[in-house]
């Protein structure tokens, strides 16, 4: 008489512990806590999910077996708190669409949430994303303004983590950026092919140490250094803004200052479509005309920027394929490991010719 095989016997806390060398409560409290050992250091939590894979364990909570094989697991694509609109803005809808168009498996999925940019994490882990406290979400996308604490945080519970439109220089962080520099250098070699001299430029608040705002600056001067073009701080304005309104009240002021110049630019190029349309409209209130007298050149290809009369000459920003690729780094650093050092991957950006640019008016770039 035949005897069916005997089932595999099952893998206990106490042989996990025993290959880990740590005791069966830590165990327990990664695998089984509600927090999923949020207080259990990084060497400690490596140990165990070495062990665990070693072992072939298999535990029946999806979250556990997630945090274990991290390619089982969800991708969480997380925004700060404070975008208007949250996913809905068209610049991380886009990168989403774009992470979720790219997954070849059917069954795979990428869930949607927010941090907040005041929390400090690293102190409050306690205070996460749920799905990441339970362990459910063992990858990450995340964009928008970041907040260090939670970047940090993440990178201390090792799974594989990409930022959008950010580069930090964290240890096992890749970041995914359109090429701000190349944005601004092409929007000055653009103008200048149109024959203009006198370029002024608005930027963010002065001193600000956003990435995005230094590298399309940077791009700006050495555009304007390319065409062999001086450097003139009278046509570089720095606006404070906050994330309703971008400033109007500031970008109106700056405009007027740019325009009461007795060498007066004849041209602006704006930080933001958002921005550009604000100028544009002061611009045409007083009587110039956009862009017979003046021209204007926006950053970030806005939906409303082709809406716009007249519709204005911008950046186009790959945001689609940031999304989709920062799915393919996500899928690397599940085969390949953690990164032992940052890295910044930048794509490549697009001028949008529309209305709001044309030659300048005089040979003399006035």
């Amino acid at each position: 008489m035949k005897t069916s095989p005997r089932k595999p016997r099952a893998i206990t806390i106490s042989q996990i512990s025993k290959a880990a060398d740590v005791s069966p409560s830590a165990v327990s409290a990664l695998l089984n806590d509600r927090d999923y050992g949020i207080r259990i250091s990084e060497k400690t939590r490596a140990r165990i999910m070495k062990a665990c894979r070693e072992l072939n364990y298999r535990p029946k909570n999806p979250a556990a077996l997630a945090r274990i094989y991290p390619s089982m697991g969800d991708i969480c694509f997380l925004i700060n708190s404070g975008v208007p609109g949250g996913v809905h803005h068209h610049y991380f809808g886009q990168m989403l669409s774009g992470a979720v168009a790219s997954l070849e498996d059917p069954t795979s999925h990428i869930a949607y949430s927010l941090f907040d940019p005041e929390i400090d994490y690293v102190n409050h882990p306690e205070s996460l994303p749920q799905s990441l406290r339970s362990g459910s979400a063992t990858q990450i996308i995340a964009a928008s303004t970041p907040n260090t604490s939670f970047v940090q945080a993440i990178l201390k519970r090792n799974i594989p983590f990409v930022y959008l439109g950010h580069h930090m220089d964290e240890v096992g962080l890749c970041s995914i950026v359109p090429d701000y520099a190349e944005a601004t250098r092409q929007s000055v070699r653009y103008l200048a092919q149109l024959g203009h001299r006198r370029i002024a430029y608005l930027t963010g608040p002065f001193g600000d140490s956003t990435y995005n705002l230094l590298e399309l600056q940077r791009g700006y001067v050495e555009g304007l250094r390319d065409c062999g073009f001086p450097i003139s701080p009278q046509y570089i304005y720095h606006c404070d803004f906050d994330q309703g309104n971008f400033g109007q009240d500031q970008l109106i002021e700056a405009t007027k200052h740019l325009i009461s110049l007795k060498e007066r630019p004849s041209a602006i190029m704006c930080f933001h479509d958002t921005a550009a349309t604000v100028v544009a409209s002061y611009l045409q209130s007083v009587g110039l005309r956009i862009p017979e007298d003046i021209s204007i050149m926006g950053c970030n290809d806005e939906p409303s920027a082709s809406t716009y009369h007249p519709p204005l000459s911008t950046v186009h920003f790959p945001l689609s394929e940031m999304g989709a690729r920062a799915v393919k780094e996500l899928e690397n650093q599940i085969l390949f490991g953690r990164l032992d050092k940052p890295v910044n991957i930048s794509l490549p950006v697009s001028i949008v010719e529309r209305q709001s640019c044309g030659p300048c008016p005089s040979p003399s770039g006035v």
